[in-house]
C-alpha cells in the first residue's frame, strides 16, 4: 500500500505510488453528469453532451446544450460542458469521459457520473436534490492522487500524465462522488508521501483517492474515511514461478516500492516474522515493475489489487501467485480536523453498502481478491 497521496480529491489506494513528475503538476477535469434515465425528464438548464443520443424517452428541459458528437448509453445523458472526441461512447456502468483530449498543461472536461447500471449516479436528476459538499473551489470536487496507479488512475500507458486518464476504479468513484455532490471532478497528481503526511495544503483539495491504506501513524497527520477497499499484500511474479510457502517467498529476491506498508512490514524488522533478507526498495512502482521485468528482482509485493492490475495488464506474463494477510483497507484522505469526513463518509459508505465499489473492482481488476491463496507467516 502507499503511505502517501494527495487529493482536491486525494486519490490513496493502500499502495504506495510516488507521484512522477511532480514539479510538473497538470490539473483533469471530469465534469460530475447530471443524468436522466430513460423515460424522464431532466431539470431546467441541464446540460448534455452536444449531439448526445440518450436513452428512448429522455427529455431534456429547453436551455440543454449539448457539445459535439457524444453518445451516451441507453437511460443515461451526459453533463453540460463534456467534450468528447466526435463518436465517443459511453456505456452503461462507464463514464462519458472516454475519448476526451486535452493537450498538455491544460484542463480536460469529460461527462461522468453513469452509474454500473446505467441510471443515475446522483448529482443533479430528475428527482432532484444533491449533498452540499462545501468543496473548496466553487462547482468543482478537488481529488488528488498519486500517479502511475494502473486500474485505479488509467492504464500502465497513461503513467502520470493527467491527461490522458478517463478510467480506473478510484477515477469513476471521484467522479461518482462529484454526482452525489453535484459538482465536476478535478484531479491532479501528487507525491504519495506528501499525500499521507499530510503536506498537502488542507484548502486546496477536497478529497485524496490514492490506494492509501489507514494506518494510526498516518491518522496522527491526516484524517481518513471509512475504508472502501480490503487489500492485503499481494505477490506479483513471472508466469511459471512457484511460490507456494514462507520458505518460497525467502528465496526470492524482492522489490517493494519506498514507504509503503510492504517496505515496511518486510524490512523493518517490527513486525514478528515478516523480516525478510533481499528486500531492494524503489522509488516508484514504475521503476519496481521495470526491475521485475528486467529481471533484477523475482517478486513486487504490494496491495493485492495493485499488483492484479499489474498482472491483468502484462498479457499473461505476470500472475499473483500468493498474498500474505495483513488486514490493510484502503481510505480516502482529508486534511486533519477540516470536517470534510463527516461530510463524505456517508456518500462512500452507500456506494460501499449498494455494492458500487465491488462493481467498480470487478469491472477493472480482471481478477477477484479473495480468490488469491494465503501464505502464512511465521510469527517468530
Amino acid at each position: 500500500m502507499k503511505f502517501n497521496k494527495t487529493m482536491v480529491v486525494v486519490v490513496a489506494a493502500g499502495l504506495l505510488v510516488t507521484a512522477c513528475g511532480d514539479d510538473k503538476k497538470t490539473t483533469k477535469t471530469t465534469t460530475a453528469a447530471t443524468t436522466a434515465s430513460s423515460g424522464t425528464t431532466a431539470s431546467a438548464g441541464t446540460t448534455a453532451s452536444a449531439g448526445t443520443t440518450a436513452s428512448a424517452g429522455t427529455t431534456a428541459s429547453a436551455g440543454t446544450t449539448a457539445s459535439a458528437g457524444t453518445t451516451a448509453a441507453a437511460g443515461t445523458t451526459a453533463s453540460s460542458g463534456t467534450t468528447a472526441s466526435a463518436g465517443t461512447m459511453a456505456s452503461a456502468g462507464t463514464t462519458a469521459s472516454a475519448g476526451t483530449t486535452a493537450s498538455a498543461g491544460t484542463t480536460a472536461t469529460a461527462a461522468a457520473g453513469t452509474t454500473a447500471s446505467g441510471g443515475s449516479a446522483g448529482g443533479a436528476t430528475a428527482s432532484g436534490g444533491t449533498v452540499d459538499c462545501k468543496p473548496v473551489k466553487s462547482g468543482v470536487l478537488s481529488v488528488v492522487t498519486s500517479l502511475p496507479g494502473p486500474k485505479f488512475w488509467g492504464t500502465q500507458e497513461d503513467g502520470s500524465d493527467p491527461t490522458k486518464i478517463q478510467s480506473g476504479i478510484e477515477y469513476d468513484l471521484a467522479n461518482l462522488i462529484a454526482a452525489k455532490c453535484g459538482l465536476k471532478m478535478e484531479f491532479r497528481n501528487e507525491n504519495f508521501d506528501a499525500i499521507v503526511a499530510g503536506q498537502i495544503r488542507p484548502d486546496s483539495y477536497d478529497i485524496a483517492l490514492s490506494q492509501v491504506t489507514i494506518t494510526d501513524k498516518r491518522k496522527e497527520v491526516v484524517d481518513f474515511s471509512v475504508p472502501y477497499f480490503k487489500s492485503d499484500q499481494g505477490i506479483l511474479v513471472k508466469k511459471g514461478t512457484k511460490v507456494a510457502t514462507w520458505d518460497d517467498v525467502k528465496k526470492l529476491k524482492i522489490g517493494v516500492q519506498a514507504t509503503t506498508t510492504a517496505e515496511y512490514y518486510l524490512t523493518s524488522g517490527e513486525v514478528p516474522g515478516w523480516k525478510l533478507p533481499n528486500v531492494s526498495s524503489f522509488p516508484d512502482l514504475i521503476a519496481t515493475y521495470g526491475a521485475l521485468d528486467a529481471g533484477t528482482i523475482d517478486a513486487v509485493i504490494i496491495d493485492t489489487p495493485i499488483n492484479l492490475g499489474q498482472a491483468a495488464q502484462s498479457g499473461g506474463k505476470l500472475e499473483v501467485v500468493a498474498q500474505l494477510k495483513t488486514g490493510e483497507e484502503y481510505g480516502a484522505i482529508f486534511g486533519k480536523g477540516n470536517g470534510k469526513k463527516a461530510v463524505f463518509d456517508p456518500i462512500l459508505q452507500g456506494l460501499v453498502d449498494d455494492g458500487t465499489v465491488n462493481g467498480l473492482i470487478a469491472k477493472y481488476l480482471g481478477g477477484d481478491p479473495s480468490k488469491v491463496p494465503f501464505i502464512d507467516v511465521p510469527t517468530s
